[in-house]
């Protein structure tokens, strides 16, 4: 994780990186727990180009391919791109399924409490607070 944030340091300007949390896995259960932090950050890059930056260092750090939500030892995702809607065959920003993943919106609310979804106009605190019941197990790591 620290490498990572290094490395993102360096990609993009003035990031803020929320705390790590512990989050139980999504989708295939038979794994350790992941590590999650979210980091914000500008950027002069679009959105492709940031995306093929943030997956080759996945691979410089480390990261082979494996089984779809199975165990990784990085994964580096674009959640969002300011206000932007953007769907490709490889990239969809905001991330389809950034509204149904508390290790992804936990710690996006520590670090943009006001954000809302340009897709539907939804707030990402209401959608945390009427639904996080529902979400995985997901806590701070201390």
């Amino acid at each position: 994780m620290a490498k990572a944030r290094h490395r993102l340091s360096i990609l993009l300007e003035d990031p803020v990186f929320s705390s790590l949390y512990e989050t139980e896995p999504v989708g295939y259960q038979e794994q350790p727990w992941f590590l999650n932090q979210v980091c914000l950050g500008k950027t002069t890059e679009y959105p492709l180009e940031l995306l093929f930056k943030l997956k080759a260092i996945e691979q410089e750090l480390g990261r082979v391919p494996g089984p779809r939500f199975g165990p990784r030892t990085l994964d580096l995702d674009l959640i969002f791109f300011a206000d932007w809607v953007f769907q490709s065959e490889i990239l969809t920003i905001p991330h389809p399924r950034m509204l149904e993943r508390s290790f992804v919106i936990r710690p996006l609310l520590e670090i943009n409490d006001d954000w809302i979804d340009p897709r539907s106009g939804e707030s990402l605190r209401r959608v945390w607070d009427e639904n996080r019941e529902q979400f995985s197990r997901c806590y701070l790591y201390l």
